[in-house]
């Protein structure tokens, strides 16, 4: 038996398969937990901003860290042209909101350098915030209009970090994931040394910056604030609680997923130049002990 297919129907199924390659070709290289969201931004060095995702901002799920932007596919760490160095966060809508994390977005990059962050030039460390639809980009131009107001000497001139329509996301190497925990010494070491934390508090203030890299949100606490319990549904007055807006208007506890990161150790030398030092260290060691047990043995003079 044969099925008829009017030349309308053809073409609707036609588009449909299109956008459905579309939509597969455009997708991120990383697949959000159902019911939750992503929010992408180029911090800087995506270790770095992975740190301040997963330990300071409410409602993180993960932080990936990546590339977006750039002209090839499947970019890679020495091959990247174009790519920003970006993280994407993924959170629970239930317990934080895109317009949260853009301010925490904004505190964590340096506005006025458009040139890269901190130590770190070039494309690669470009900064930005991406939006993926009108509602977020309106959101986004919102927040940066609030924090000119809260700062009032800065223009919208000043900030050299756009607000940008949002590429596909590209994950990192394995070896880049996680980084802060796994490499605390190495870590600790760059993040220091790059100026990161300094230069934060020199463009924010040491109030602001703490609000936004505290884990307990004692900035955000309230003396009196009314939230939905999460077993009863129903509102409840709470008392110092730490509390920000989710996605759906909803007042509610500020919540972080806290890895089990160890202390990041912002030593003079990184982990490799520590065990070199060490290294050489026992060479020259060992050589001055042979030396005088040669000059013992040939019975010469120390003169």
């Amino acid at each position: 038996m044969f099925r008829y297919f009017s030349s309308s129907s053809m073409i609707a199924a036609t588009l449909q398969l299109i956008c459905t390659v579309a939509v597969l070709v455009n997708a991120d290289d990383y697949t959000v937990t159902e019911g939750n969201k992503s929010f992408l931004a180029a911090v800087g060095c995506f270790w770095c901003g992975e740190q301040a995702f997963e330990q300071y901002a409410p409602g993180v799920v993960e932080v990936v860290s990546g590339y977006a932007g750039g002209t090839n596919s499947n970019p890679t760490y020495r091959n990247h042209p174009g790519h920003y160095e970006v993280i994407l966060i993924e959170y629970d809508p239930e317990k934080t909101s895109y317009e949260v994390l853009v301010n925490y977005g904004y505190r964590n990059i340096d506005p006025f350098d458009g040139n890269g962050q901190f130590c770190d030039k070039g494309s690669s460390y470009y900064p930005a915030i991406f939006y993926s639809t009108e509602e977020e980009q309106i959101i986004a131009e919102t927040v940066l209009a609030q924090i000119l107001e809260l700062y009032p000497d800065w223009s919208k001139d000043d900030i050299q970090a756009p607000i940008l329509e949002r590429p596909k996301f590209w994950r990192a190497e394995k070896y880049h994931q996680d980084y802060y925990i796994k490499n605390p010494s190495n870590y600790g070491y760059y993040k220091n040394a790059c100026g990161r934390n300094q230069r934060l508090k020199e463009v924010w203030g040491e109030e602001e910056y703490k609000c936004y890299h505290d884990e307990d949100y004692a900035c955000f606490a309230d003396t009196n604030t009314t939230i939905i319990d999460d077993e009863t549904g129903k509102e409840v007055k709470v008392e110092g609680v730490a509390t920000v807006v989710n996605d759906s208007g909803e007042v509610v506890q500020a919540e972080s997923n806290i890895k089990n990161a160890p202390k990041e150790i912002a030593g003079l030398l990184p982990r490799w130049a520590l065990v070199l030092a060490s290294i050489l260290g026992a060479v020259v060691g060992i050589g001055i002990v042979i030396f005088f047990a040669v000059k013992c043995r040939s019975g010469d003079d120390f003169v």
